[in-house]
C-alpha cells in the first residue's frame, strides 16, 4: 500500500512539472494571414513624369511609394527634369525593358508620343494608368483625375461666394499651352458666370503658366479695369502673379484672389491673407489608387469573370475614369497643409 501511494505521488509530481513547462513554452505561431501583403518582392510600380523636380510632383512620388510599401512591392518616381518628349521616350523605353516593372502611372503630357509607348508597354505585359491628363484612344487602363469643367465651376463658385456674385472678375490662364484641361476650366468658370449674371467675367488673359507674365498681364488688366473685384488664377503661377500685380497696384485689400493647386508659395499667400482660396485636385489620391488598381489588375484580384487573365483576354475590369474630385483650402484650414 505504501509503495502504491509513492507511485501515485510521483505521477502527480511529473504531471505538475509537465504542465508548468508547457505554460513556459512560446505560443505556436498564428496561421498566416492571406489578406496581408506578400513579402517584399522585386515587382516595381513607377510614377513617370516630366519636370519631376517640381514641388508639385513630390506628392505623386510619395503616393506611389506609400501604396507600394503597403502592397509589398517597390514604388518610385522616374522621368525627366525637362519638358521634353524625346527625353520621356528614353525613360519609357528603359522602363519597358526592365522585367521588374509591372505597372506605370503617368500624366499624359504628350498624347501622340505616349500612345505608341503605351502600346509597347502593353505588348511587354506592363499595364498603364494615367493621372490628371489622359491619353484618349490609347492602351491606358484607367484615368484618375478631376473633371476640369467642374474644377472651373468650383473656382468660379468659390469666387462668387467671396464677392456675393457681383462685380468684374479677371481670369488668368495658359490657354495656348494648357491643352483641353485649360479650356475646360475656363468653360466651367463661364458656365457659373452665365448662371449668375451679376458676376461679369472678362476675357481670359494669357499667362504662359509663368508668374512674371501673369503679374504683367494682370497688372495691365487692372489699369484698364480699376473696378475689378476678383481674380481667378487658373494655374498656381497665375495666383502668385495676381498677388504681385495687386501689391504693385495697392489693391490687395480690394480684390479677392482664387487660384489652383497647393504649392508652398500659394499656401503661404493664403496664410498671409493675400489669396483667399485655392481649389486643389487630389493628386496624391490619384497616384495612390492608380498603384493599387494596377496591382489588383496584375494579381487577378478582381474576379468579375471565371478567368482572371485580364491581359491575355484584352479585357479590363477597371473603371475607365475615376473622378477624384477637388477640395478648397482657405485661411481656416491652410495650417494643416503647411505642416
Amino acid at each position: 500500500m505504501k509503495k502504491l501511494i509513492c507511485l501515485l505521488l510521483a505521477a502527480v509530481l511529473c504531471l505538475s512539472v509537465l504542465t508548468a513547462c508547457n505554460r513556459n513554452e512560446p505560443a505556436a505561431p498564428a496561421p498566416a494571414d492571406d489578406s496581408a501583403p506578400a513579402a517584399q518582392s522585386t515587382d516595381e510600380y513607377v510614377f513617370v513624369t516630366v519636370l519631376m523636380n517640381l514641388e508639385y510632383f513630390q506628392q505623386h512620388r510619395q503616393a506611389v511609394e506609400d501604396a507600394a510599401k503597403q502592397l509589398g512591392v517597390t514604388g518610385y518616381m522616374a522621368g525627366s527634369n525637362e519638358y521634353d518628349a524625346n527625353e520621356m521616350i528614353k525613360v519609357f523605353e528603359t522602363l519597358i525593358q526592365n522585367p521588374n516593372v509591372k505597372g506605370i502611372i503617368t500624366p499624359g503630357h504628350f498624347e501622340d508620343v505616349y500612345r505608341d509607348l503605351f502600346e509597347k508597354a502593353w505588348e511587354k505585359g506592363i499595364p498603364v494608368c494615367t493621372v490628371t491628363l489622359g491619353v484618349p484612344d490609347s492602351r491606358e487602363l484607367c484615368t484618375f483625375g478631376t473633371d476640369y469643367f467642374n474644377y472651373g465651376y468650383i473656382m468660379a463658385q468659390t469666387m462668387g461666394d467671396l464677392i456675393n456674385n457681383t462685380g468684374k472678375v479677371l481670369i488668368s490662364q495658359n490657354l495656348t499651352g494648357g491643352g483641353d484641361p485649360a479650356i475646360q476650366i475656363v468653360n466651367g468658370i463661364m458656365q457659373y458666370a452665365s448662371e449668375n449674371p451679376g458676376m461679369t467675367v472678362l476675357e481670359p488673359l494669357q499667362d504662359d503658366s509663368d508668374a512674371v507674365v501673369a503679374a504683367r498681364v494682370i497688372g495691365s488688366a487692372l489699369q484698364a479695369n480699376p473696378d475689378v473685384v476678383g481674380v481667378i488664377g487658373c494655374q498656381s503661377a497665375s495666383g502668385i502673379g495676381a498677388v504681385t500685380a495687386l501689391r504693385e497696384a495697392d489693391m490687395l485689400d480690394k480684390v479677392k484672389v482664387v487660384c489652383i493647386d497647393k504649392d508652398t508659395p500659394t499656401l503661404e499667400a493664403i496664410r498671409d491673407g493675400e489669396i483667399q482660396a485655392t481649389v486643389c485636385g487630389k493628386q496624391y489620391t490619384e497616384v495612390y489608387y492608380a498603384t493599387q488598381f494596377l496591382y489588383d489588375y496584375n494579381m487577378g484580384n478582381l474576379e468579375f469573370m471565371s478567368s482572371t487573365d485580364y491581359h491575355g483576354l484584352d479585357i479590363s475590369p477597371l473603371p475607365s475614369f475615376v473622378d477624384t474630385g477637388a477640395f478648397i483650402i482657405t485661411k481656416d484650414n491652410v495650417a494643416a497643409f503647411l505642416g
